[in-house]
């Protein structure tokens, strides 16, 4: 699922941008039959993350951290261009890990709407109607040409989560004005390859409901 070269360019950008994170997880599994090692890794970035198995990293993303690190890492470390490479602590780690292990608890499905809002922001919408927006750029981080993966937010709106086996990409949505919440709750509502007639639950009419006066995306910061 996670697409190399996509990986690849918002690596550099995170790089020479606010810095990203590296985050070796080794765990021992147990099971009745046997037990092994899982090995895997975490990306994280200002407002993304990536998970996977460590030999499931591609090659290019991998050559890129060492490039950026100096070396693969085998602890926790934050890199930034121009700047010393910092040691994460380990309970500092571990807190980003487990965070990124709750978000699924009462999560939500989101299903794309076909539009993407002032060329960069691309629409999912929930089943109950929230709308969020995520930026293409991010969304490069998967190769939706090969897998669909299951996509969820979080019952605060704060995080989504697209799923693919043991691949898993975290992307904060966007924040907006007030002004540029009611065009995207108005796009949202269209009929998008007669969604309405297919029953498809991106188009959802209680975004119009009356009584509905809190937003459904948070403010600009």
């Amino acid at each position: 699922m996670i697409h190399e070269k996509g990986l690849c360019k918002v690596l550099s950008a995170a790089y020479k941008g606010g810095g990203y994170s590296v985050i070796p997880v080794r765990r021992q599994v147990e099971t009745v039959a046997r037990s092994w090692r899982r090995n895997e890794i975490i990306l994280n970035g200002a407002t993304w993350a990536v998970r996977c198995l460590t030999e499931d990293l591609p090659k290019e993303a991998a050559v890129q951290i060492v490039k950026d690190v100096g070396y693969m890492p085998m602890e926790p470390v934050s890199v930034q261009k121009s700047q010393p490479n910092q040691t994460m602590l380990e309970d500092v780690a571990d807190i980003r890990e487990s965070q990124l292990e709750e978000l699924r608890d009462g999560s939500s499905v989101m299903v794309k709407i076909p539009v993407i809002f002032r060329d960069r922001w691309q629409l999912y919408q929930t089943t109950t109607g929230a709308v969020y927006a995520f930026d293409t750029e991010l969304l490069k981080l998967i190769d939706f040409k090969e897998v669909s993966p299951e996509c969820r937010i979080t019952p605060h709106g704060n995080m989504a989560m697209f799923l693919w086996g043991d691949e898993m990409v975290f992307l904060a949505p966007g924040r907006f004005s007030r002004e540029n919440e009611e065009k995207i709750l108005y796009i949202a509502g269209m009929d998008w390859e007669n969604q309405v007639e297919a029953d498809d639950p991106v188009v959802n009419l209680n975004l119009f409901n009356a009584d509905q006066d809190e937003p459904l995306l948070t403010p600009e910061e």
